[in-house]
């Protein structure tokens, strides 16, 4: 009967080890299926057989142990090595591996779900993303945040998706046109970049018509039925003051008209975008640009000051003269370079030659007339000895200037005393009736004559000198100086400091002898000045407890003087604008309208750079597929839109070992297992996805050779124990014969 044990327990050895090779040529079987994990056979003891049982010591003996004979051996489990295994890449976009404990969610033809690690997906006619033939789970439904981003609802149960249409977004191969609704300006703006030459407060640039921005970026709109339209938007830093620095914007476009189509943003010192600020700044006088050498007055100009007023844009200018009253003076003239003549209304011309800047604003110049007398003696007609160098005309105390014409000097022995009467005629009277001025007792010929016609005669003494007469042409010359008072600072050259006063300042600035160098002193509204001396460019900066101000170098610094007028200023910006974009009437659509928002953007000391994140498209199809490692699957259509059309879900287990295996690489849960947890991928350790690559078989060839050596050689061990077993049964039954 002993015996029969044996044999009964050598069997059963067998038979375990049959089931452990079972396993292990399964393993070597599915090397190469995708995503196999790996099985182990594990084995138990049967109830063994009690022959005696233990004693406990006593005081006079020992304890005995328990005499227990086994009765074999059974298989207590196959286990599952759910390690991930290593992936190698694919061409395909279908094929995605995990890369922690996830399954893959598929239904089944009754509606339940099974679950793989099997990532060889695979899109069919209807749309259906499936493994194998079973449609892969995950969610279709969706909200959108505050920003229009499709944001799935990953809390609602998991359904088949098809990555062409479905019950929530519809058609998802065709796009319909989105007209567009927002656009986000980014970026960075230089903060080194120059100031508009032309501006003269944070919301007055001046002149844009020639106007070099400093950045640009594209931005594309579309209209309810995808027609696309091109817009760029400028910027230009316009000004300065205090920590305050503004941008001007300017949007445009060649096929449509765009309202507002400019505006202002500003930063603070630290380069964020602000809304509100309250500054000192300084209101200068404009100065149109010229220069005393660019206007020339003709003989016939009146003295006097004009304002030369520049208007108009770059390129079409108009340029007319009025007088301190602000009554024009001249003719209006167009010009597109600030030259040209302009007729005085009272008589004579301003002839302008083009400045080195011209802007729209005034320049005031000043006219003064000089006239100057020239004398030439007869030569012929001379017997009292005068030459040209003896005589010269001149005003006389009442500005008068000696007529121009032909006169005669008459010298006579004295009427009464002694020396020389001298006289001056015209030379039309012949008779000498009518003196025009004398000078009498001259000893010598010499004496100053004023003339009752105005002007003055000064006779030195001639070398040779006698009664007689001397015939003399006297010419008279009239010119004009021109002097613009103007020193040339405009708004961009003065930078007003926190504290400083407000009031009317005044810079005067004075040349020095070297003719390089500038005195520049600032009236204060006190009264006070300061004198900056030595000036190369007439730069200067002005400290006092109540402030600083700083004049930069002007385009074109002269003497003359610049006021201008410090106060504080509130201002209201705003980081966003709304605007609408007219499209042309042979596009058949509504105007569009666009939320434009500059919040995003900042400056700094590094390059302008700018970017954009518009909405809207135009009609399109679906061109390529992607999934991203959290399970979202993205279209990509040919109109270049790119869209999120549904999420592959994860299931995780408690105890992933305990899943049924029911073929075709799938499992079900079981008791073991626990309930799925259906999760997005990378939470609850499912691990995230890589697309264009698969999970390979976690099946060691090595570890599966030596152990299937091991259960060959615990087999043929057992097989022996049953050959051993009948040689004593047939030994015993040769004693008995």
């Amino acid at each position: 009967m002993a015996m029969m044990v044996a044999l009964t327990t050598a069997v059963s050895g067998m038979q375990a080890e049959q089931t452990a090779l079972d396993t292990i040529a399964n393993n070597i079987a599915n090397v190469n299926t995708t995503g196999y994990k790996a099985q182990t056979t594990t084995f138990s003891d049967i109830l063994s057989q009690t022959i005696s049982s233990a004693t406990a010591a006593t005081s006079t003996t020992g304890g005995t142990n328990p005499v227990q004979t086994g009765l074999g051996v059974s298989v207590a489990s196959t286990s599952t090595d759910t390690s991930v295994g290593s992936t190698s890449s694919t061409s395909n976009w279908t094929d995605v591996a995990l890369t922690g404990e996830g399954y893959y969610i598929v239904q089944l033809s009754d509606g339940s779900y099974a679950y793989t690690r099997n990532g060889s997906m695979s899109v069919d006619d209807e749309g259906n993303l499936t493994i194998d033939g079973y449609i892969v789970c995950g969610w279709e439904d969706y909200d959108l945040d505050a920003d229009g981003n499709i944001v799935y609802n990953t809390d609602s149960d998991v359904e088949a998706i098809n990555i062409y249409s479905d019950s929530y977004a519809g058609d998802k191969y065709t796009l319909t046109p989105t007209v567009t609704t927002s656009s986000s300006i980014s970026g960075n703006l230089n903060s080194e970049d120059d100031v508009a030459a032309n501006a003269t407060g944070l919301t007055s640039i001046g002149d844009t018509t020639d106007l070099d921005f400093d950045a640009t970026t594209e931005i594309t709109v579309y209209d309810s039925q995808g027609n696309d339209y091109d817009v760029t938007v400028s910027l230009k830093k316009c000004a300065v003051e205090g920590d305050i620095t503004t941008w001007y914007y300017e949007l445009s476009s060649d096929d449509t008209t765009i309202s507002p189509s400019s505006g202002y943003i500003a930063f603070d010192a630290d380069g964020n975008i602000v809304t509100s600020a309250t500054t000192l700044s300084a209101t200068v006088q404009d100065t149109a640009g010229y220069t005393s050498s660019d206007i020339t007055a003709s003989t016939a100009a009146a003295s006097g000051t004009y304002n030369i007023v520049v208007t108009g844009t770059s390129g079409a200018y108009t340029i007319t003269a009025y007088d301190s009253s602000g009554t024009a003076v001249s003719n209006s003239i167009t010009s597109t370079d600030g030259s040209g003549t302009l007729t005085l209304t009272a008589g004579g011309t301003l002839e302008l030659t083009a400045p080195t800047t011209i802007s729209t604003g005034t320049s005031s110049v000043t006219v003064a007339s000089t006239t100057t007398n020239a004398v030439t003696a007869s030569s012929t007609s001379n017997t009292a000895g005068y030459a040209t160098s003896n005589i010269t005309a001149a005003a006389d105390t009442s500005g008068d200037y000696v007529t121009a014409g032909s006169y005669v000097v008459v010298v006579t022995s004295a009427a009464s005393g002694t020396g020389y009467d001298i006289n001056v005629y015209a030379a039309s009277d012949t008779t000498y009736s009518t003196s025009l001025g004398s000078v009498a007792n001259s000893t010598d010929g010499s004496g100053t004559i004023t003339l009752s016609t105005g002007g003055t005669l000064t006779l030195t003494a001639p070398t040779s000198f006698s009664t007689g007469s001397t015939t003399i042409a006297v010419t008279s010359t009239t010119s004009a100086t021109e002097t613009v008072t103007d020193a040339g600072y405009a708004y961009s050259n003065v930078a007003i400091g926190t504290g400083s006063t407000s009031g009317d300042y005044t810079i005067t600035v004075a040349q020095n002898s070297d003719g390089s160098t500038w005195d520049i002193t600032l009236a204060y509204p006190d009264g006070t000045t300061k004198t900056v001396t030595g000036s190369k460019d007439g730069s200067a900066t002005f400290t006092t407890t109540a402030g600083t101000i700083t004049l930069s170098a002007p385009d074109d610094i002269q003497a003359g003087t610049t006021t201008f007028t410090v106060a504080s200023t509130s201002y209201t910006f705003t980081d966003s604008s709304t605007i609408t974009v007219t499209t042309p009437a042979s596009a058949g659509t509504s105007d569009i309208t666009v939320e434009l928002d500059f919040s995003d953007l900042e400056t700094s000391d590094t390059s302008d750079s700018l970017s954009d994140d518009t909405d809207g498209y135009s009609a399109g199809t679906a061109s390529s597929y992607s999934i991203s490692s959290d399970g979202t699957i993205y279209c990509t259509y040919d109109n270049g839109e790119t869209i999120s059309i549904g999420e592959i879900a994860l299931a995780v287990f408690e105890n992933a070992e305990g899943l049924n295996k029911i073929g075709d690489s799938l499992y079900t849960e079981s008791l073991s297992s626990g309930d799925a947890d259906f999760v997005v991928a990378g939470e609850g350790g499912s691990g995230t996805m890589t697309s264009y690559a698969l999970e390979l078989s976690n099946v060691d060839l090595a570890s599966e050779f030596s152990n299937m050596m091991i259960s060959q050689r615990a087999y043929q061990a057992n097989s022996k124990m049953i050959s051993t077993c009948d040689d004593v049964l047939q030994s015993l039954i040769n004693m008995v014969g």
